[in-house]
């Protein structure tokens, strides 16, 4: 039973693929090289995501950036997601494109019963076509908790006296593919939308609906 309950908090804590800033690279402009984005949806439950990027022309366009991501509920630090990492295109060709995305990913996730801490990364490919006023593609990625801790609470001792707290490693993850589109909205606005399934490492894993739904509203400045 010790054995259960903490594979399932751990499944619990990890469930979710993930949400990502999502870039039209023919619709940046050289003076608008920060992006902040706010984006909705449903991503293992009702989910919001605010984000800030700024672009860069290296040998490729470039992309660093941070977003903060969580639930919608009445307390919105018992859980919530930090992600920080980048994007690069590393193929154009006559408006195809072809985009690596790599973030490292912090995850915090509590209950009456036990509070979990962990730490992730986040790998994607996404290839489609793009426009200065649209675009769509499609996007495959692995979102892999690393390792986690758990802190039990004092009602979980009560139940189960010898139960343990500590660093699990590794703790699974969550395969994720789906398709995107977006549309350019006058000089700096950039609407987009996500959609895709999800499949967990580990088959047992899987979410009751392994689905994940995302929209979102970009501003370039």
């Amino acid at each position: 039973m010790k054995r259960l309950l903490t594979v399932l908090t751990i499944v619990l804590a990890m469930a979710e693929a993930g949400y990502s800033q999502n870039i039209n690279w023919r619709s940046l402009r050289e003076d608008q090289p920060n992006v902040v984005q706010l984006n909705v949806g449903y991503d293992f439950g009702v989910t919001s995501q605010v984000s800030y990027a700024r672009t860069f022309d290296l040998v490729r366009p470039a992309l660093l950036g941070v977003d903060f991501s969580f639930p919608m509920g009445s307390n919105l630090l018992d859980d919530f997601k930090v992600r920080l990492g980048g994007q690069v295109e590393v193929v154009e060709f006559h408006g195809f494109s072809a985009t690596i995305k790599i973030s490292s990913v912090f995850r915090r996730y509590q209950t009456e019963l036990v509070r979990i801490v962990s730490f992730g990364s986040d790998f994607a490919v996404l290839a489609g076509y793009y426009t200065p006023t649209w675009s769509v593609g499609g996007e495959f990625g692995f979102d892999k908790s690393i390792t986690s801790q758990i802190k039990n609470s004092e009602i979980m001792r009560a139940y189960f006296p010898g139960i343990k707290d500590g660093w699990y490693l590794p703790t699974g993850g969550h395969y994720y593919f789906g398709i995107q589109g977006g549309k350019t909205i006058g000089e700096s606005l950039d609407l987009s939308l996500r959609l895709g399934a999800t499949n967990a490492q580990f088959n047992d894993e899987n979410a009751v609906l392994p689905l994940y739904l995302q929209l979102g509203l970009g501003m370039r400045f």
